[in-house]
């Protein structure tokens, strides 16, 4: 089996954390947040794992808080999910990191939206397993473990509990504006390989292999 997402569409125990946290999956996103916003700017990080991303951000200067029924216990994480949290307060920005495929995207977006300033902005990264296609196996099957079934077969059966990047952007259209899409890679950061995001970022420049991964920032839609 590859190394992917699957595990998040199923129940998590409290005090365990997804592969799919820690910075390999910020790195980057942190920089255009920073970019973004005004120093002090209120962010909450939403399904923050072991709160990595959270950290980086207070870093950067950014009251930042994270929320996950699985993050750690300790300040500035809170121990539930995002669509149940209470008196948090406003945020200027919130930030989802992989964590929109396998959520409840009705009640999550409608909750961020809640949470959000009137114009606050939403950064997503997030991908679209959809789109892995006979390219993307064969360049996976070349860079993963021999015993892995990387195959478009295997990688829909693995995935197809999962929200689609089509259905992720629908739901964000309900109480968000999008402000800019970008083709981001995915498979090397799946694979922990630093080494090889170059190479797959050229890859998917030249349409030899699809972009699995996409950063959305978008604005909050006003109440009506």
């Amino acid at each position: 089996m590859t190394r992917s997402a699957s595990a998040l569409a199923r129940p998590r125990e409290p005090g365990t954390f997804l592969r799919m946290t820690g910075s390999r999956w910020w790195q980057d996103l942190d920089t255009a947040v920073a970019a973004a916003l005004p120093a002090g700017a209120r962010v909450l990080d939403i399904g923050c794992g072991d709160g990595s991303l959270v950290d980086r951000l207070a870093e950067l200067g950014f009251d930042a808080l994270g929320v996950d029924p699985a993050a750690p216990a300790r300040p500035r994480l809170v121990r539930e999910p995002v669509e149940h949290v209470r008196d948090l307060g406003a945020f200027d920005a919130v930030t989802a990191v992989m964590a929109l495929h396998h959520a409840q995207l009705d009640a999550v977006t409608s909750a961020v939206s809640t949470l959000l300033r009137p114009h606050g902005r939403l950064f997503v990264y997030d991908f679209d397993w959809q789109a892995y296609d006979d390219p993307a196996a064969t360049w996976l099957t070349r860079h993963d473990s021999p015993d892995a079934d990387n195959s478009v077969t295997g990688w829909q059966r693995e995935h197809g509990d999962l929200h689609p990047g089509t259905e992720i952007k629908v739901a964000l259209t309900a109480h968000f504006e999008p402000l800019l899409e970008t083709r981001r890679p995915y498979l090397a950061r799946m694979l922990k390989r630093h080494d090889l995001e170059t190479a797959e970022r050229a890859l998917i420049d030249i349409q030899a292999l699809p972009a699995l991964g996409f950063w959305i920032t978008a604005r909050r839609t006003p109440a009506m």
